[in-house]
């Protein structure tokens, strides 16, 4: 019988992790890969600021199998912050999948957890680790739903109307944009905290991002209302076309033609990646649908001065800000958010008032 050791992952271990990332991930008629090239562990520190990734090898080879990152990164819960941990880039090479694997893994995530609980999400078209994990299997954690979320891929804009023009944040913004953060945890929960000073010193949680990247919406008495960042991920983020679904490869020539006629977005060809801008931390109040708006159509502005033709967000399905995304042309991607703990006495209760929120940039 084969026999595995778990560890903690190390530099050394790049190459291997990277060829697990690159697996195609399940979605409506198209399969993506969600690349982290060229070096994982420089992207590790956009999802978590404190990455805690491992790895599962074979003890006969060393070969590495699987990979699951349990990092903290710090958010508001029940407008308080927290360091919590984040369940995410879990991944078993389909050799071993139904495999004795995942009970490494799950001890594994125990004992990291331990009297405690963690965050995770999944994607709705797989249907098989949902099932799985629901289905609260012995020894599993128990996953406790907080709703779905949609990330929309924003590919144009259906009716062009008269917005003010908005301003760029610079040095003296920052600690009125820290205020803005903390007055937005009232609202939503698991916002992250994000200190706008370590972007400005250029802290791997910020990697891609300037200040001069985020957008300020304010209001008569020069207070800010909104923001938003214009986030190139690129350089250490990509998301790659597997596979297009039959009907889906029929259609993309058609597309593809409409999209150049109309400046729309460009489906790639089977083996390129997708070319998006991702919009960090994109800020109102729930109820203040004009503001958001005003943010959404000047972000696209700044996404197509720089020659892109597509841009993402994550909402929410409580978040009464989706109508905004009527006036757009979008691609929806659902997926479903948890709490997960290994006793049901360690499951949070959270405050359901409060919007649930998550970064597309740091999923």
């Amino acid at each position: 019988m084969t026999t595995f050791d778990i560890r903690l992952a190390t530099a050394s271990d790049n190459a291997a992790i990277l060829k697990l990332i690159g697996q195609p991930q399940p979605s409506n008629g198209v399969q993506f890969a969600f690349e982290r090239l060229p070096d994982y562990f420089n992207s590790a520190h956009i999802s978590h600021q404190q990455p805690h990734t491992l790895v599962v090898e074979r003890r006969d080879n060393k070969e590495v199998v699987a990979m699951v990152n349990m990092g903290f990164r710090e958010v508001f819960v029940d407008g308080q912050p927290k360091q919590i941990r984040y369940g995410s880039d879990l991944r078993i090479a389909p050799e071993y999948q139904g495999s004795r694997v995942l009970i490494y893994i799950n001890r594994a995530v125990k004992d990291c957890v331990q009297n405690d609980w963690y965050q995770s999400v999944i994607l709705e078209e797989n249907d098989k680790s949902r099932g799985a994990l629901e289905g609260g299997r012995a020894g599993l954690p128990l996953f406790k739903p907080m709703g779905s979320i949609l990330t929309h891929t924003i590919t144009g804009i259906k009716q062009t109307t008269q917005i003010p023009n908005l301003q760029r944040a610079s040095i003296t913004d920052v600690d009125e944009m820290n205020d803005f953060i903390h007055q937005m945890s009232a609202y939503y929960q698991f916002l992250p905290n994000y200190d706008f000073r370590e972007l400005a010193i250029g802290h791997g949680y910020y990697s891609g991002l300037t200040l001069n990247d985020f957008l300020l919406l304010r209001d008569e008495k020069n207070q800010i209302r909104g923001l938003v960042g214009i986030w190139n991920q690129k350089a250490f983020k990509q998301t790659r076309v597997f596979d297009y679904s039959r009907t889906v490869a029929l259609f993309r020539p058609f597309y593809n033609l409409w999209g150049l006629l109309r400046g729309g977005f460009i489906l790639p060809a089977k083996g390129q990646t997708f070319d998006y801008m991702a919009l960090h931390s994109p800020l109102t109040a729930p109820d203040d649908k004009e503001a958001f708006s005003i943010l959404l159509h000047n972000a696209w502005q700044a996404v197509r001065q720089q020659g892109k033709r597509a841009m993402t967000l994550t909402l929410s399905e409580l978040d009464p800000r989706l109508k905004v995304l009527e006036e757009f042309s979008s691609i929806p991607l659902k997926a479903y958010q948890y709490t997960a703990a290994f006793k049901e006495q360690f499951l949070p209760s959270l405050d359901t008032q409060r919007i649930p929120y998550f970064e597309s940039g740091r999923l």
